[in-house]
């Protein structure tokens, strides 16, 4: 047998044992949960949404449940019957529950705790709207789908601040531009099928190699590579506006979720996005939850797993606050046929907790 024959035998064997490695690596990350992820596929309006099934999230591979209307929530919504109080929450990853189960992301808590209250004359339901790397823009558009398509007719919405302020350019894209995106968004859904990659980019490395790649694929859509330094503060203020009339047209209460992060706890640290909504809410007279107020008296360790993502007890705390406020408004109080409250004068000021926030807090201390 030549050299040449040699080599070409030993390459062959080389690609057959790499192939049968990765097969067998495969099967067994798959028994681990990898390889089960929510996937994305690309869509004309929203550029992605996620695919309805029963699949993980990614951090601590606990089950999250996406009904065919791209919701998380355990089932497909019907037309509203009279019987039924409807909350709809719009938001990003902590919105959608990024690393809790169907049961402990703050829309299925919120769900219990007005369950719970004592009105017996409703049905309540509140539902996740919340999509993975949303940004606020992606957040208003989606919200706008929703509230005007007549299956759903929300009773209270829920617009929550997202982290994502360096993707607000995207839905901008126009042409060629817009459909390169969309390539590279159904390339992304292809490789996440796979546990290989799960585990290796989204897990082990995601910080050195899935956060650069993301970049990568969202190269010449970006606002800026930190997020800040083109925000278009007029533009957000607007789609505070535009959200704000939607929900008056479609007989909707519109709340506002300010939501903070780990160790932010300084007014001073608010992004210019955080502090136009509170601004907003109260030049406009807009029920309000600050999470940044509310939060930062206590534990950021038990509040937050990462520097965005809130714990099962961090969660629990937005639950309660939204609860709190929810209650106290003129369109619950109607439903459950108990004596109304004026909006105004039932809300936090932007700038400070409720008495019963403080309440809450000296609790959880």
């Amino acid at each position: 047998m030549s050299t040449g024959t040699k080599k070409r035998g030993g390459f062959w064997r080389a690609i057959g044992w790499f192939f049968a490695i990765c097969v067998v690596l495969e099967l067994g990350l798959r028994l681990f949960g990898y390889g089960s992820f929510t996937n994305y596929r690309p869509d004309d309006r929203l550029l992605w949404v996620p695919e309805p099934g029963r699949t993980l999230t990614v951090v601590n591979h606990l089950p999250i449940t996406i009904n065919h209307q791209g919701f998380r929530y355990a089932s497909d919504l019907k037309p509203k019957e009279k019987d039924q109080f409807r909350v709809i929450a719009f938001g990003d990853s902590t919105t959608q529950g990024w690393g809790m189960d169907d049961n402990s992301h703050y829309s299925a808590q919120l769900e219990k705790m007005l369950g719970a209250s004592g009105c017996n004359r409703e049905h309540f339901q509140v539902v996740s709207a919340g999509v993975n790397a949303y940004p606020n823009s992606l957040v208003e558009e989606k919200l706008k789908l929703v509230i005007e398509d007549p299956t759903f007719q929300p009773d209270v919405v829920i617009r929550s601040y997202s982290f994502n302020t360096n993707f607000e350019n995207l839905p901008k894209l126009q042409g060629e531009a817009r459909k390169q995106f969309l390539r590279r968004v159904e390339f992304k859904s292809i490789v996440r099928r796979s546990a290989i990659y799960n585990f290796f980019i989204e897990d082990l490395f995601r910080e050195i190699a899935y956060y650069k790649l993301r970049h990568v694929l969202m190269q010449g859509s970006l606002s800026t590579v930190e997020g800040n330094g083109d925000l278009d503060v007029d533009g957000f203020n607007a789609s505070l506006k535009e959200s704000l009339q939607l929900a008056q047209t479609h007989h909707s209460q519109l709340v506002l979720l300010v939501l903070g992060g780990d160790g932010l706890t300084k007014d001073s640290d608010m992004h210019p996005f955080q502090r136009a909504m509170l601004n907003f809410a109260q030049a406009e007279h807009v029920p309000v939850v600050n999470l940044i107020e509310v939060m930062r008296n206590k534990d950021q360790n038990e509040m937050y797993m990462d520097p965005a993502h809130p714990t099962v007890a961090g969660h629990k705390i937005i639950a309660e606050e939204l609860y709190k406020t929810i209650r106290q408004l003129p369109v619950y109080n109607e439903a459950c046929q108990v004596p109304g409250v004026n909006v105004a004068n039932s809300v936090a000021p932007a700038t400070a907790p409720s008495s019963a926030t403080t309440q809450v807090d000296s609790k959880e201390r």
